[in-house]
């Protein structure tokens, strides 16, 4: 029964100390010059909102601000630990003239979402060279 009730106040005082990490859904806004795929969506070049849909969840969406294009991925964490860097920033893989968004960084803490890499992006992957493009945002006025 100890044994019980030490592992529930342990699992509970985790689940505290991990909420910021997991809380973070202000977003940022991004330039992005140049059209890329989220998933199975192709989006244009222009400004996006990313922000942290469902956190738990791990939930990522994009709304392009000016003009139409959305995308909602599922994402998995990467990385831990405070962050030297609290710049927001969007990393792209690239293969000849095709961008994939490959993980997203909100930028308060050093936890990442990384997206996974679709059918698509695997082809390109084995029939050339990837390169990575790194983005940097700007913060959302109020923060």
């Amino acid at each position: 029964m100890k044994n019980t009730r030490f592992m529930l106040s342990t699992a509970a005082a985790m689940l505290f100390a991990l909420t910021p990490v997991f809380a973070q859904s202000a977003g940022f806004k991004v330039e992005v010059p140049f059209q890329f795929t989220v998933g199975k969506l192709t989006l244009g070049a222009g400004e996006y909102q990313v922000t942290v849909v469902k956190p738990g969840n791990m939930v990522l969406q994009l709304q392009r601000l000016d003009g139409p294009g959305t995308a909602a991925v599922m994402t998995t964490y990467v990385g831990g630990g405070p962050s030297q860097d609290k710049t927001p920033r969007l990393i792209f893989h690239n293969y000849g003239g095709h961008c994939f968004l490959s993980q997203v960084w909100i930028g308060d803490v050093n936890v990442g979402h990384e997206l996974f890499a679709s059918a698509s992006e695997l082809e390109y992957a084995r029939a050339g060279r990837q390169e990575q493009t790194v983005l940097l945002a700007k913060q959302q006025s109020g923060k």
